[in-house]
């Protein structure tokens, strides 16, 4: 009896043993990031000018970026990236500003090169696109596609990546203050919002 005790308790023990084991090797295929960064180019949209001569554009791909994202690790080779993101770019006067606001939704699939580098491309949609002025009738936008084509480098020693990313993408006029534009006009005066972006994500 005595050695079927001693028998059932070490096999207890083995199975407990490589049980945490196992739990401890599971590794969470979700994380998540906080994001900001600049991106730059595009049409020019508008311009302030300053009682010093010097000006200030506001550019249809140029802005700060601010957002998270949601990381789904498939492999060791696949995962797929869900971004949400404020991006603006403004120009400011004492009597006046003008600035060039969207949001925006992505999903990118990457694939790993390496622990450290991957490549994507993905989809994504630009919504609430509006130019606001001070000076002028505000413009409205219809939401928007755009492709992106993203490089992301993740750091060895902290928890965070740097992406580097091209999107294109065209927006069509919908308003111009209250009057809608016929599509016939909105169609053949598009603007070009394509633009390059450096973006620093904090993951966790």
């Amino acid at each position: 009896m005595k050695k079927l005790s001693v028998a059932l308790l070490t096999l207890l023990s083995s199975s407990a043993v490589l049980a945490s084991d196992t739990n401890e090797s599971e590794v969470n295929p979700i994380s998540y990031a906080l994001t900001i960064g600049y991106t730059a180019g595009g049409d020019t949209l508008g311009t302030l000018e300053y009682e010093d001569n010097s000006d200030e554009s506001i550019k249809a791909g140029a802005g700060i970026v601010i957002g998270a994202g949601l990381n789904y690790t498939i492999n060791q080779n696949f995962d797929v990236r869900a971004n949400g993101a404020y991006h603006f770019d403004s120009a400011n006067a004492d009597n006046g500003d003008v600035s060039f606001n969207r949001l925006s939704f992505e999903v990118i699939p990457y694939y790993k090169l390496n622990e450290y580098v991957k490549l994507g491309v993905g989809y994504g949609v630009d919504t609430s696109v509006e130019l606001d002025s001070d000076f002028s009738d505000d413009v409205t936008f219809d939401n928007a596609g755009k492709l992106i084509f993203s490089g992301m480098y993740t750091f060895e020693d902290i928890s965070a990546s740097l992406e580097l990313r091209y999107s294109s993408v065209e927006y069509t006029v919908s308003k111009v203050g209250s009057i809608n534009v016929p599509d016939n006009i909105a169609k053949n005066n598009q603007v070009d919002g394509n633009h390059f972006g450096l973006l620093f994500h904090w993951n966790f």
